[in-house]
This record gives structure tokens, C-alpha cells and sequence, in this order.
């Protein structure tokens, strides 16, 4: 096996690229079985979650080029099979067959099936107008008449219940596009 193609692989899952593709093959039913091309995404930069993203868009392409793996016996020695690496060679198999399909469809002027994804994060608790959350227990609520006054012993206590921002995250759409659009 190449070992510059393990290590552009390796570079190429970790990027951004890969996780929409991981969004568009969750979200996008139509894609399974064909090769997802991300043309222009923006990640949500302060969500520590790499699948949250703001918009995805791109194409889907059949499947032309089917990639060919190498036999299982190959990553087996002392009759242990090393799943690891070739879980690892399957993929930067499959990318690099991917990424060669969709150049020469392109160049052939293949148009795929246009998609887009659009996403959201905010904060949840936005509309709490209180200190303290809704279940906090009413002696605590109590504080939020003197928040400058923290001598109550309750307030050791009581910063559990604030109401403090609680982002999520959203897919609100996720469609193929019209033929032309």
C-alpha cells in the first residue's frame, strides 16, 4: 500500500471537507451509494462539534469507478487479522477511487444532482427571562429578588440553577436541488 496515500487519506478525514461529507451521507438519503462532492461549507467555528455546520452544498455522482481492495489475507499474519489497517487502506482506497470518478465525470460534463443542507445553532434558553432556571426550588428563586446580596449560604447552591446559555444545533434543511438550479 502507498504510504503517501495514507497520509493524504489521514490529512483528508480529519479536515472539515470530511466531516460534511459524514453530514450530507447522514442527512441526504439520495446519496447513498453515490459520491458525495462538497463544493463550498462553513462550519460553525465555536461548536466543539465537527458536524455542526452552518450550510453544505455540493453534488452527487454516480458511482462509476468501483474500487478495488485488497484481499483480507494481506492484513493477516500469525492468524490474527489486523481490522485497524485495513479498515484504514479500504478508505483511502474508496477516497482516492472517489475523488478520480468525480474528476473524470467532470470533465466529461456530468452534471450531478445538486444538493444543499442548511443548519442552525442557538442558544436554547434565550427566552428565559429569570436568574434561575424554571425548576430551580422556589428558596433558591428567592435570591434573584438581591443578586448583589451573596451572604445567603443557599448561594453555594444556587449557581447550579442559573440560567446560563445552552447552544444546539439544528438541521433545518436538507434537500436535493431542482434540475437547472
Amino acid at each position: 500500500m502507498d504510504d503517501r496515500l495514507l497520509q493524504r487519506y489521514r490529512e483528508y478525514a480529519a479536515s472539515d471537507e470530511a466531516f460534511a461529507v459524514l453530514l450530507v451521507k447522514k442527512h441526504i438519503g439520495q446519496a447513498k451509494g453515490r459520491w458525495v462532492d462538497v463544493v463550498d461549507y462553513r462550519r460553525y467555528e465555536m461548536s466543539p462539534d465537527n458536524m455542526h455546520f452552518r450550510f453544505v452544498v455540493g453534488g452527487l455522482f454516480n458511482r462509476i469507478i468501483q474500487p478495488q481492495y485488497p484481499p483480507k489475507s494481506a492484513y493477516t499474519a500469525n492468524g490474527e487479522f489486523d481490522e485497524r489497517a485495513y479498515y484504514l487502506v479500504t478508505r483511502a482506497i474508496t477516497w482516492e477511487a472517489a475523488h478520480t470518478d468525480i474528476e473524470q465525470q467532470k470533465a466529461k460534463r456530468v452534471r450531478p444532482t445538486k444538493f444543499e443542507i442548511k443548519g442552525v445553532s442557538y442558544n436554547k434558553n434565550a427566552n428565559n427571562k429569570g436568574f434561575f432556571r424554571e425548576d430551580a426550588p422556589p428558596e433558591i428563586k428567592a435570591l434573584a429578588r438581591n443578586l448583589q446580596d451573596r451572604t445567603n449560604p443557599l448561594w453555594d447552591r444556587a449557581l447550579q440553577y442559573a440560567n446560563s446559555p445552552e447552544f444546539v444545533y439544528e438541521v433545518r434543511q436538507a434537500r436535493i436541488l431542482p434540475q437547472g438550479a
